[in-house]
C-alpha cells in the first residue's frame, strides 16, 4: 500500500488513528470521522488604497532635495513600515510629488497606488453529528486547505471534550493581516462573510476569532451577514466573540487563558502542590497567551520568559505581566504589539527559550514548536498546550519518555469554545450572564473534563462533585493525549451508534 504523504492534517491525524485502534471504535464511525464533511475554497477581492512605501538610502539621497509634502490627514503605519494614505489624501494638503516619490517628515516614500486584490478563502466543515459547525476564523499568511482540515478536526474533537453540543470547524483568509489597514481588513472581512453566507448560519456553522482576528471582525461580520435579514436580532449568534455591548459574553476573551489556568491548577493539585511560587515560560503573548499569563500570576506563579514572532524577553526574578501587558497593547509606538523592547526584562535569542529551567511551558502560538529537538530542550516539568497543535508526533514520544507531562490542547484551551457556547446560548435566549456566572460555569466544564481525562489516562474511575469517569474508562492505562482523544470519540461515536446513519 502506497504511503500517505505527510501534511498537517495526517500528522494531526495520527492520535485519532492510535486511540480509535486503542478504544476499537466502530469502523463506519472511523470513516466519517477521518474526512471532513465539505471542504470549501473561494476567492474575495477588495480595493486596497494607495500607500507610501519606504525606500533605501541610497534612494532617498536621489530625492533629498525634493520639497516636503503636508498632507492634513493621519497615516495609518503598517508593520513593514507603508503608510496608507486615506481616501483623497493626494488631492488634500501640500503635496510634491516627483517620479512617483514624495518627501514625509523628512524621509522620502515612493508611492504605490492602490486597486483590486485577490485573496484566497476557506471554510472547512469538517463534522456535525453532535450540532453545528464551530470553529475560528484565522488571517495568516501561512493558511491553507490542509492546515484548516486539521484545525476543523481538532474543533470536532474539542468540542465533544467540552460536551458543547457542536461539532468542528475552521476557516479563514491567507494574508497577513498586519499588512492592511484597518479600513482594509474590514472590507476583506465583509466581502469574506458576504461570499461565505450561503454556507453558514447560527444553526448550521458559527464562526469565532482565531489567530488574526478579534471582537471587532466578529462584529463586521455580523453586520454583513445580518443586513437586510427581517428579523436580524435572531442570527446575532452568527458569530461569537463578539463584544458584550452587541451581544458577546463577559469572560469570553480571556475564556482560552482561563482554560488553560484551570487546567494547569488541577494538575498542581494532583501533585499535591499550589501554583503559588511555581514558574513558566510563555510562547505567545497574543490573546491566549497574554491571559494565561496574567491569571497565571494571579494565582501566585512567576512569569520568566516570553516570546513572539518579533522578540524574546527573560527576567529571571519574574516578569511584570501587567508592565508587559502594557508594553505591548497601550504603546502606540509599539505597532507589531510585540513584547521585543520590553524596559523590564533582556532580550534574549529566541531559540534560548526552550534552555530555560521552569516549572511550566506554555506554547500559545502556532503549531509545530514542540519537535523533537525541542522536547529534547525542555527543562520544564510540565507542558500546557495554550495553541493548537504545538507539538509534534516526535516530540510527543520525546516528552513520553524524558517524563514530561503534557495537557493536551483539545483540554487545556477549549475555554474559547466553551465560553463561546455560553454566548450562542445567551443570544439564542436573548440574555446577558454575569462573568461570574460564565467563570463558574467554565471552572466546572473544564476541571470536570480534565479530571475524567485524567482517570482515563490512570484507568481509574472515580466521582465527584465535578465529574463521572465510570462510563468513560477504558479498561487499560494510556497517554492523556489518547485518554483525551478516548473521551471525545466515545461522545461522538455514541450519536452515531445511538441516532443511526441518515440515508
Amino acid at each position: 500500500m502506497t504511503e500517505k504523504k505527510r501534511t498537517a492534517f495526517t500528522e494531526a491525524m495520527q492520535v485519532f488513528e492510535e486511540t480509535a485502534d486503542f478504544v476499537g471504535l466502530n469502523h463506519r464511525v472511523r470513516l466519517e470521522l477521518s474526512e471532513p464533511n465539505y471542504e470549501h475554497i473561494f476567492y474575495v477581492t477588495v480595493n486596497l488604497k494607495d500607500r507610501l512605501v519606504p525606500v533605501s538610502d541610497a534612494e532617498a539621497a536621489r530625492h533629498k532635495d525634493l520639497a516636503e509634502t503636508r498632507i492634513p490627514a493621519t497615516l495609518e503605519e503598517l508593520a513593514d513600515g507603508q503608510l496608507v494614505l486615506p481616501d483623497n489624501a493626494l488631492t488634500r494638503g501640500d503635496i510634491t510629488v516627483r517620479d512617483g516619490f514624495v518627501k514625509l517628515n523628512g524621509k522620502a516614500f515612493r508611492i504605490e497606488p492602490g486597486g483590486p486584490k485577490t485573496f484566497k478563502a476557506y471554510r472547512v466543515q469538517f463534522n456535525d453529528v453532535r450540532g453545528p459547525y464551530k470553529g475560528g476564523l484565522r488571517f495568516h499568511q501561512n493558511a491553507s486547505l490542509d492546515l484548516f482540515k486539521a484545525l476543523a478536526a481538532e474543533m470536532t474533537w474539542k468540542t465533544a471534550i467540552a460536551d458543547v453540543p457542536f461539532g468542528g470547524g475552521k476557516g479563514g483568509i491567507k494574508i497577513d493581516p498586519r499588512l492592511y489597514s484597518k479600513t482594509e481588513i474590514e472590507a476583506i472581512s465583509l466581502r469574506y462573510m458576504y461570499k461565505l453566507k450561503s454556507l453558514i448560519g447560527p444553526n448550521i456553522d458559527i464562526p469565532a476569532p482565531d489567530v488574526g482576528t478579534n471582537s471587532e471582525i466578529m462584529g463586521t461580520l455580523f453586520r454583513q451577514y445580518s443586513d437586510g435579514e427581517r428579523e436580524r436580532h435572531l442570527t446575532r449568534g452568527i458569530v461569537t466573540g463578539k463584544d458584550v455591548r452587541i451581544g458577546g459574553s463577559l469572560g469570553r476573551t480571556q475564556a482560552t487563558g482561563q482554560g488553560v489556568a484551570y487546567t494547569i491548577e488541577e494538575w498542581f493539585k494532583d501533585q499535591g502542590r499550589s501554583l503559588k511560587g511555581a514558574t513558566f515560560t510563555l510562547q505567545g503573548f497574543g490573546n491566549v497567551g497574554s491571559w494565561a499569563a496574567r491569571i497565571l500570576c494571579g494565582m501566585g506563579a512567576r512569569l520568566l520568559a516570553v516570546n513572539d514572532a518579533d522578540g524574546t524577553v527573560f527576567n529571571p526574578d519574574g516578569i511584570d505581566v501587567n508592565a508587559l501587558w502594557d508594553h505591548v497593547y497601550h504603546n502606540k509606538s509599539n505597532i507589531k504589539r510585540s513584547v521585543a523592547g520590553f524596559a523590564g526584562a533582556q532580550a534574549i535569542a529566541a531559540n534560548d527559550l526552550f534552555d530555560i529551567e521552569a516549572d511550566i511551558f506554555v506554547p500559545a502560538a502556532l503549531g509545530g514548536t514542540i519537535n523533537e529537538s525541542v522536547a529534547e530542550r525542555l527543562k520544564v516539568k510540565l507542558i500546557a498546550e495554550g495553541a493548537n497543535g504545538p507539538t509534534t508526533p516526535e516530540g510527543d514520544q520525546v516528552l513520553a519518555r524524558r517524563g514530561i507531562d503534557v495537557i493536551p490542547d483539545i483540554i487545556a484551551n477549549a475555554g474559547g469554545v466553551t465560553v463561546s457556547y455560553y454566548e450562542w446560548l445567551q443570544n439564542k435566549r436573548m440574555e446577558q450572564w454575569s462573568e461570574a456566572e460564565v467563570l463558574q460555569r467554565l471552572e466546572r466544564a473544564i476541571k470536570g473534563n480534565y479530571r475524567i481525562i485524567q482517570d482515563i489516562a490512570k484507568n481509574t474511575t472515580r466521582k465527584s462533585d465535578l465529574h463521572d469517569s465510570r462510563n468513560w474508562v477504558v479498561g487499560k492505562p494510556c497517554h492523556t493525549r489518547v485518554a483525551a482523544m478516548c473521551l471525545a470519540l466515545k461522545r461522538i461515536e455514541a450519536h452515531y451508534l445511538l441516532e443511526g446513519f441518515s440515508q
